[in-house]
């Protein structure tokens, strides 16, 4: 290789005499020039000597980095100068430049190149078993093996990746990472004693990589088919309920399944008794006390072993309470009716409460969707559900006994006393300050046409077997709205007939025994307003306590008369 050289040149005079001639002598050409030696190979970490030529003798060598990884004592001076190659991670050149100063201050300059070879030792790979701690392991063990003491035999080196193989045994060995410092596996389930053998790869920061490998041995298990039924359940009434041996165990991991209840109690039927997942509607009991009911599987594998196991389902009573459903069946979004179970909109009445299990109810008399009325005679006697002449209507759900009035008939006040259109001012016997409605005008009653009036003449007869009734709360009264009813009249038709017609009053309000805080007398501050409930919207709204509306009368069975 060709070396370029900067010549520094000297100049001469030349002295010449008058006529032609020279009495002085012509001085030489001086140049300066050096030249750093060929380019150099050597490896990483060892020793190599510099010593460039320059002339004229006598000058001084001074050496300084020009580019590539950095020498340890530069910039120095020296006509032999000795350096170490630096520890590289890969092939490295460094540009080195000498400049030359003469002994008359001209000077010059060379460069050369260093290759420095990387050599890069191997690393290490190591396999160490961390778990378990103690003692040798068995079926559903998780074995922990670690590469965490394999190293790069490289000073300055570091392991940049580890990975995993497994040479062999058995197919139902496995390990969800494969490529991080450990690894961890399950102990299978064997029939005999087996080994798995696995092999680790380390890679170092510079591309080299080496290899260990590790056999462990694998224990035979005692019972090879484990059955698992699932966790013990507690559910409700009605519920859909899955009992699920799906995670139960096998050597080969193929087996069957066969479901039994072997508890008593009610019993129930399975979907697929020969399905692993498999499912059943949680019975309907009478009471209020939790039942169970116990389920044993038998799990049999590819070469008929078999193993069983059990689970418990408590059943709950469904919380539906002793309030009526609103007889709701339709489902909506934001603007037209849809089909129930839509999970962008859930929780729809529809699907809540008794009217949504109407169908597994048992029910001691009839009614639309989950209510369940029974139709008494005045002398309360039971009567059939088609019975056309009744006089009250027992709520088999809530308890309560229900006035049903009687036909519309005659002008107001020559009607009868339940009639279905007399109407009543909120004047009961606490009614302080309320207007007690003046006889024989909006009621037949002769002393008033308050509330308590006609509650008054309905216990003096012993109406339907009672004297216990009264004007009904705002939740009694509501609860007994039937949203899906047929007409403009929220009460179910078939117990509850004879409607007061909306022209009579513009209206059809029934009082409750709710007073409102909606106003006073401005004297005493008497409350003066109290809640009526739209029997043809279902909404409530406030009524002066001097105004009239209709009355529906209550009592509950079973309760002393009062």
């Amino acid at each position: 290789m060709l070396k370029k050289s900067v010549l520094a040149l000297g100049l001469a005079s030349v002295l010449s005499a008058c006529g032609g001639g020279s009495d002085g002598d012509e001085s030489p050409n001086i140049s300066v020039s050096v030249n750093a030696g060929p380019d150099i190979s050597v490896n990483e970490k060892t020793e190599f000597t510099l010593k460039p030529l320059g002339s004229p003798s006598g000058g001084v060598f001074s050496w300084q980095m020009v580019s590539g990884p950095e020498l340890e004592g530069f910039p120095q001076e020296g006509e032999e100068v000795v350096v170490e190659a630096p520890d590289v991670k890969g092939n490295s050149k460094i540009e080195l430049k000498v400049s030359y100063t003469a002994p008359d201050g001209s000077s010059a300059s060379d460069t050369l190149v260093v290759n420095v070879i990387s050599v890069n030792l191997l690393p290490s790979a190591k396999i160490s078993q961390t778990a378990p701690e103690e003692g040798a392991a068995k079926y559903a063990d998780t074995i922990t093996l670690s590469a965490a003491e394999s190293a790069d035999n490289d000073e300055n080196g570091s392991i940049v990746a580890y990975q995993w193989e497994k040479l062999e045994g058995p197919a139902t060995v496995s390990a969800e990472r494969t490529d991080q410092v450990t690894l961890s596996f399950v102990h299978p389930l064997l029939a005999e004693a087996d080994t798995v053998t696995w092999q680790l790869t380390v890679t170092d920061d510079e591309g080299a990589s080496a290899t260990s490998t590790k056999q462990l041995a694998l224990v035979a298990n005692d019972q090879l088919v484990l059955a698992n039924a699932g966790s013990d359940q507690q559910v409700q009434e009605l519920d859909s309920v899955t009992l699920d041996a799906t995670q139960s165990v096998t050597v080969d991991g193929q087996f069957g399944c066969l479901w039994e209840q072997v508890s008593n109690g009610s019993a129930v039927t399975l979907a697929d008794e020969r399905a692993c997942k498999t499912s059943f509607m949680a019975p309907l009991k009478s009471g209020n006390q939790a039942t169970s009911i116990d389920f044993k599987v038998t799990v049999t594998d590819s070469a008929q072993r078999n193993g069983s196991d059990t689970v418990n389902v408590e059943i709950l009573p469904k919380p539906l309470g002793k309030l009526n459903d609103t007889g709701t069946t339709k489902c909506y979004n934001n603007t037209s009716e849809i089909s129930c179970g839509n999970s962008d909109f859930p929780g729809q009445d529809a699907e809540l409460g008794r009217d949504a299990v109407v169908q597994f109810l048992p029910k001691s008399g009839q009614g639309n969707q989950a209510f369940d009325f029974t139709k008494f005679s005045e002398e309360f006697e039971p009567l059939t559900s088609d019975s056309t002449d009744f006089s009250c209507v027992l709520d088999n759900v809530t308890g309560l006994i229900w006035e049903v009035k009687e036909v519309t008939a005659g002008t107001l006040p020559n009607t009868s006393t339940r009639n279905a259109q007399n109407h009543y001012t909120w004047y009961l016997n606490d009614g302080a300050n309320v207007n007690p409605g003046a006889p024989n005008t909006t009621c037949p009653q002769d002393n008033y046409c308050g509330v308590q009036a006609l509650i008054d003449t309905v216990n003096a007869a012993s109406f339907c077997g009672g004297n216990n009734w009264r004007l009904p709360t705002y939740m009694e009264l509501a609860n007994l709205l039937d949203h899906n009813s047929s007409g403009d009249y929220l009460l179910d038709p078939n117990y509850f007939p004879n409607v007061p017609a909306e022209a009579l009053l513009g209206h059809q309000y029934y009082w409750t025994t709710q007073t409102s805080v909606d106003g006073t007398d401005g004297k005493d501050d008497n409350l003066v307003r109290a809640l009526v409930i739209d029997m043809k919207t279902g909404n409530d709204v406030t009524r002066n306590k001097s105004q009239t509306a209709y009355v529906r009368l209550v009592r509950r069975y079973g309760e002393d008369d009062q």
